[in-house]
């Protein structure tokens, strides 16, 4: 049904499936676990799940893409990846693939949906749905009726949905996808985001009523936790 992976673009980033340092794939397990319990299952959807930060470069997409690997790494569990990063794509440089044909072009209505995903061969049951081409209206084209549909479509093929977004604190896109999904993460890094970023990110989250499980600390060094807990780390990833 889905058109299999592209060619490879000219830059591709680490995951844990070229680099799979167990504390940082344990981390992933436990935040896989932890999102799990938070949002009951409704038969018939998939479970929704939005990425999101309060500034740039905090190592959300890195999160997003190995957490999406981590439930596909499940049995039966068949897992989409969403890039909805319509200004800045990342998510399919961590594949080697095109981003040419994907969300955009969906929402768009320029193209049909099996035409927009990607089956990825490293992990079963694991797919992808790149950001497509950059459009210059990105908030508008994600609170249209178009992503409404979209996930009507996506609940009849897939368990997990994961999506990529912006972060709050710089546009609104995410906001526009809140209120389609189970539940929110907010990805922040170590000794480099503030708690102001942090609560005016929150803020801007609670206003259209999205549900926040929680905040990956991203990036953090083991030197800083070990003396003060053993299993610090354990609830925790750092950027791979």
């Amino acid at each position: 049904m889905f058109k299999n992976k592209s060619k490879k673009s000219t830059r591709t980033f680490d995951t844990i499936l070229r680099n799979p340092v167990f504390r940082v794939v344990e981390a992933y397990k436990t935040l896989r676990t932890n999102i799990l319990f938070s949002v009951p299952a409704v038969e018939g959807r998939s479970k929704r799940f939005v990425f999101t930060s309060a500034n740039p470069n905090e190592g959300k997409s890195t999160v997003s893409v190995n957490t999406a690997i981590t439930f596909a790494q499940q049995t039966d569990v068949k897992v989409l990846l969403i890039d909805a990063d319509l200004r800045k794509a990342t998510t399919h440089k961590y594949f080697g693939v095109s981003s040419k044909k994907g969300l955009s072009n969906y929402l768009a209505g320029q193209d049909e949906l099996e035409n927009c995903i990607q089956k990825l061969p490293d992990v079963e049951n694991f797919y992808i749905m790149p950001s497509g081409v950059l459009p210059p209206n990105p908030s508008e084209l994600l609170s249209g009726k178009h992503m409404e549909s979209l996930f009507a479509e996506l609940d009849k093929i897939f368990d997990v949905v994961i999506i990529d977004t912006p972060p709050v604190n710089i546009v609104a896109d995410a906001l526009s996808i809140c209120p389609f999904v189970d539940g929110v993460i907010v990805v922040a890094t170590d000794n480099k985001t503030t708690y102001n970023e942090l609560q005016d990110a929150v803020k801007q989250l609670k206003v259209v009523d999205a549900k926040i499980l929680g905040v990956v600390l991203n990036r953090t060094r083991i030197s800083n936790y070990r003396k003060r807990q053993k299993y610090s780390n354990y609830y925790r990833t750092e950027e791979v």
